[in-house]
């Protein structure tokens, strides 16, 4: 080896000894004082996963949101723009709350401990991923007086200005509340808008740009909890430089620059840092043990810059969507409206036929009792002309006597 490769090595070796992992472009690995904390025994929520500035309001208090913490009854979690947060619900299922999300767990359990949970979509979105419950268990999603009721499935939930979106992948959610008469189902691939003072919401099939979405907002490796046996936790940290690179875990985005999570111990989760103008860095993470974890970025090449394309603008992938809905509401108000003018006149036309059915009839039985009314009068005239015929044949006979008795006289 060449002396000075020999000295760049020893230069390489030096660093990464002092620093205790790799200190060039890649990822680098040091011993963290922070341990996995011990999760509760019982059915509640906590939360596991946090990606970008994520506080739990408690009271007066807003607190740094970390894995591992227990969720009280009146806790709200808030997730600030670009950032997200994922809360195991024992060992029945996760939520993991989208970016610019504010949301109130009002209740946690209920009798004999049981899973009871009760929450409150203040603004942003919740996307579940829930196991079937049996039936002392409940799962209740509020948004402006519209509730979802969750036995099982795979859904998300959008607060919006004008109303809620409820999107379902697998399973089935009753939705009850202000603008729905009764209850409503929706079922598996299958959508519903709720609008917050409109008319009633109807169920629709799920639109491709949902489908997307669905997939993308998929829970991330869960960590149960609550039971006997339940996997050891295992705390892993990653940190990005830059540090607004995304985070991607299995192919699924959770935030960018910093991702913390608990996860069971043994798994095996594929990562990969992106960010524009920069190398993708991807690499396997064995949660053996708690970890944290650096990753610096290398700069792309001249080529490499201008071979990239443009990230896809997310307010844009966000109107085009509300454009699909609010397009799909429209030609669903003219179908109805269609359906409502249509419907009228076959009501009219009904009506006018039913009218004209009375009157025949009415003008039949008229008809019927003039008939009657007219061949009683003809027989009681022959009786008249029975009887005369008969007067005058008396009339005739009297005269006849009446001559014969003057002539007698006479």
């Amino acid at each position: 080896m060449k002396p000075y490769l020999r000295i760049l090595l020893g230069i390489i070796i030096g660093i990464a000894i002092a620093t205790g992992g790799v200190a060039f472009y890649g990822y680098l690995t040091t011993p963290k004082a922070d341990t996995a904390p011990p999760l509760p025994d019982k059915q509640t929520a906590v939360i596991t996963h946090v990606a970008g500035p994520v506080y739990v309001i408690r009271g007066e208090e807003t607190l740094p949101a970390s894995p591992g913490e227990e969720l009280q009854p009146g806790d709200i979690v808030k997730v600030t723009d670009g950032a997200v947060a994922q809360v195991q619900l024992a060992d029945k299922g996760s939520a993991l709350l989208g970016s610019d999300t504010l949301v109130r767990f009002m209740k946690l359990t209920g009798a004999d401990s049981k899973l009871d949970l009760r929450t409150e979509i203040l603004t942003g979105s919740l996307s579940y991923k829930v196991e079937k419950l049996d039936d002392s268990e409940s799962i209740i999603i509020e948004v402006d007086g519209t509730e979802y009721e969750v036995r099982g499935t795979e859904f998300i939930i959008e607060k919006t200005d004008d109303g809620s979106l409820l999107i379902v992948g697998e399973g089935k959610v009753r939705v009850s509340g202000n603008v729905i008469h009764g209850e409503v189902f929706v079922g598996p691939e299958k959508q519903l808008f709720v609008q917050k003072d409109g008319e009633a919401a109807q169920v629709e099939d799920i639109s491709e740009e949902n489908k997307v979405r669905l997939a993308s907002a998929a829970p991330m490796t869960a960590m149960p909890f609550g039971f006997e046996d339940a996997p050891k936790p295992v705390l892993v940290e990653l940190v990005t430089d830059p540090p607004d690179s995304d985070i991607y875990i299995d192919g699924l985005k959770t935030g960018s620059g910093s991702f913390r999570s608990l996860l069971p111990e043994g798994t095996i989760v594929e990562v990969r840092i992106r960010r524009r103008g920069f190398r993708d860095y991807s690499f396997t993470l064995n949660a053996n043990s708690d970890q944290y974890i650096e990753i610096h970025l290398e700069p792309s090449g001249v080529d490499e810059t201008m071979a990239e394309k443009k990230p896809e603008n997310q307010e844009l992938t966000r109107l085009r969507a509300d454009y699909e809905r609010r397009l799909s509401d429209l030609n669903r108000s003219f179908a109805n409206q269609s359906n409502s003018e249509a419907s009228s006149k076959a009501e009219i036309e009904r009506r006018f036929a039913q009218r004209e059915a009375e009157i025949a009839a009415e003008k039949a039985q008229r008809e019927a009792e003039l008939l009657a009314q007219l061949e009683m009068e003809r027989t009681r005239g022959s009786v008249l002309e029975t009887e005369l015929a008969d007067s005058q044949s008396e009339n005739v006979k009297l005269k006849d006597l009446i001559k014969q008795i003057q002539e007698l006289t006479d």
